[in-house]
Formats: structure tokens, C-alpha cells, sequence
């Protein structure tokens, strides 16, 4: 299998998951729960976390929020990946937020072999 270097070259830039998160972009879920490290996702976007899945007032995490949008995003993998046999570095479906409203969200691997979830905005 060919790299992808040999049709573009080097790289000019990267700008990596933990550069995103020092920015604000990202944040590392699994800094709110250790054991989450084995698991499927390491970040959220903070555009997604800002749609009832913090605080707005002091930027809280609201962790009840935060469970069952990762659970949404797993059921999401599970179903696209025929039970995780038909693994893929993207996928998408719907969650319902916080407010009770529809939202299409990506789920994409990431340089670290984990999963980002976030809004198609953000992608």
C-alpha cells in the first residue's frame, strides 16, 4: 500500500489533538474519568460540549450530559460498524441533546487511535 507521503510529500503543517485542546477546541473527556481512557472517545469538541453539555455560567461539566453522549456516540459506532466487526475511522449519526432537539454529530479517529466527537461544523 502506498503512504500518503509519497503522493503529497511531507507535511507542511500539523496541528495535533493536544495543540486543539491547549487552544480550546478539544477537551479530553478522559480527564474527567480515568477508566474512559479504555475506552472508544479521548475528546469533544467544545462547539458540541457548548450545545447542554456544560455549565454556561462557570463552564461546568454536566457529567449526566456528558455519560449519555458518549453512550449515544458508542450505540452510533455499534450499529455503523455491524457490532464493531466493520471497523471504519468515521462515522455519523444523530443524538438527541440535552434540550430534547435532533443533532447529526462525526465521529472521527484521531491521531491518537481514539475517537473525536463533534459537530459536522467542526469537522
Amino acid at each position: 500500500m502506498t503512504e500518503i507521503k509519497e503522493f503529497f510529500g511531507e507535511p507542511i503543517f500539523t496541528y495535533t489533538s493536544k495543540q486543539a485542546e491547549e487552544d480550546g477546541i478539544l477537551f479530553d473527556i478522559t480527564s474527567l474519568n480515568p477508566d474512559w481512557k479504555k475506552g472508544l472517545f479521548n475528546y469533544v469538541t467544545t462547539n458540541l460540549l457548548s450545545r447542554g453539555y456544560m455549565e454556561e455560567s462557570d463552564g461546568r461539566i454536566r457529567m449526566p450530559n456528558i455519560v449519555d453522549l458518549m453512550n449515544q456516540a458508542n450505540q452510533i459506532v455499534r450499529e455503523k460498524s455491524k457490532n464493531f466487526k466493520e471497523f471504519d475511522t468515521f462515522f455519523s449519526g444523530d443524538i438527541e441533546l440535552p434540550s430534547g432537539t435532533k443533532q447529526q454529530i462525526f465521529i472521527q479517529q484521531n491521531e491518537t487511535g481514539k475517537f473525536t466527537i463533534m459537530l459536522p461544523e467542526d469537522y
